[in-house]
């Protein structure tokens, strides 16, 4: 008996039918491979400044991710302050002067008024900037000990992405954090029932009690890529490479059984 070629042993109805199955499956790894590639690469135009706010609560909903229609955008919302919740976040970079210097962040919760004009959902917010801890501490204890107006008040500032949680680094000091983390942050405010939106907003007024307003630059014309999505692409695309590899295995597994047999 003549042994059989591999090509001889792909030619089969069995193995044609499993080549088919193989390229389907492939053609489904490349479709999702091409449906990430096309989320990697984002063109960023340059920010009209004479554009006015967004509504945050048009795109943002409480529960939901944060979307790219308010991400790193100037936005507008109705917000009542939350004194009782106010923390410090180190690790912060300000430009002053034409000179970038390190410091604290003073932020809090609030709430922040819904569409319907009288639900509300947690929203946390960068106050103000101060280049020593001792002048964010001084802040923070004048900030919670003020008598703030119990009444929502529209705010502006720039809606960003959540950080990753940082361990505390000071016990004695819970109140200072090391990142802008709202995973972090939910664990800590006291008496915040309501369901919080996916993003921070750094104000844009004079905070007062000795702080800088924040200065968070605007997105950079250009090409900004998603460094996350490009790798998941680049795996699909190995999945459907090995889906027509593990075919060809599958027949030469066949045809060594026969030359054995």
């Amino acid at each position: 008996m003549t042994n059989p070629t591999w090509s001889q042993v792909a030619r089969r109805p069995k193995w044609i039918f499993g080549l088919f199955l193989a390229l389907a499956i492939a053609a489904v790894f490349a479709l999702l491979g091409q449906w990430q590639l096309e989320r990697t690469f984002t063109e960023v135009e340059p920010e009209d400044k004479s554009q006015l706010p967004l509504v945050l609560i048009d795109s943002e909903k409480p529960g939901a991710p944060l979307t790219a229609i308010a991400a790193n955008k100037r936005v507008k919302a109705e917000l009542m302050l939350d004194t009782q919740n106010v923390f410090i976040v180190a690790n912060r970079l300000q430009r002053t002067n034409d000179e970038v210097v390190p410091g604290y962040w003073v932020i809090a919760n609030a709430g922040v008024l819904l569409e319907d004009g009288d639900s509300t959902a947690s929203l946390s917010v960068g106050i103000g900037f101060a280049e020593s801890l001792s002048l964010a501490e001084t802040a923070r204890a004048e900030l919670m000990e003020s008598i703030q107006a119990q009444a929502f008040l529209e705010q502006t500032g720039r809606y960003l992405q959540t950080e990753g949680p940082v361990a505390l680094t000071d016990p004695a000091k819970p109140y200072l954090l090391e990142s802008f983390s709202l995973a972090q942050l939910v664990n800590l405010y006291r008496g915040a029932g309501a369901q919080s939106l996916a993003g921070f907003m750094v104000l844009d007024s004079d905070p007062g009690f000795g702080l800088e307003t924040i200065v968070i630059a605007p997105p950079e014309a250009g090409t900004q890529v998603n460094w996350l999505t490009l790798f998941y692409a680049l795996e699909w695309a190995l999945f459907a490479g090995f889906a027509v590899f593990l075919w060809w295995r599958l027949v030469e597994d066949a045809r060594m059984r026969e030359l054995q047999g």
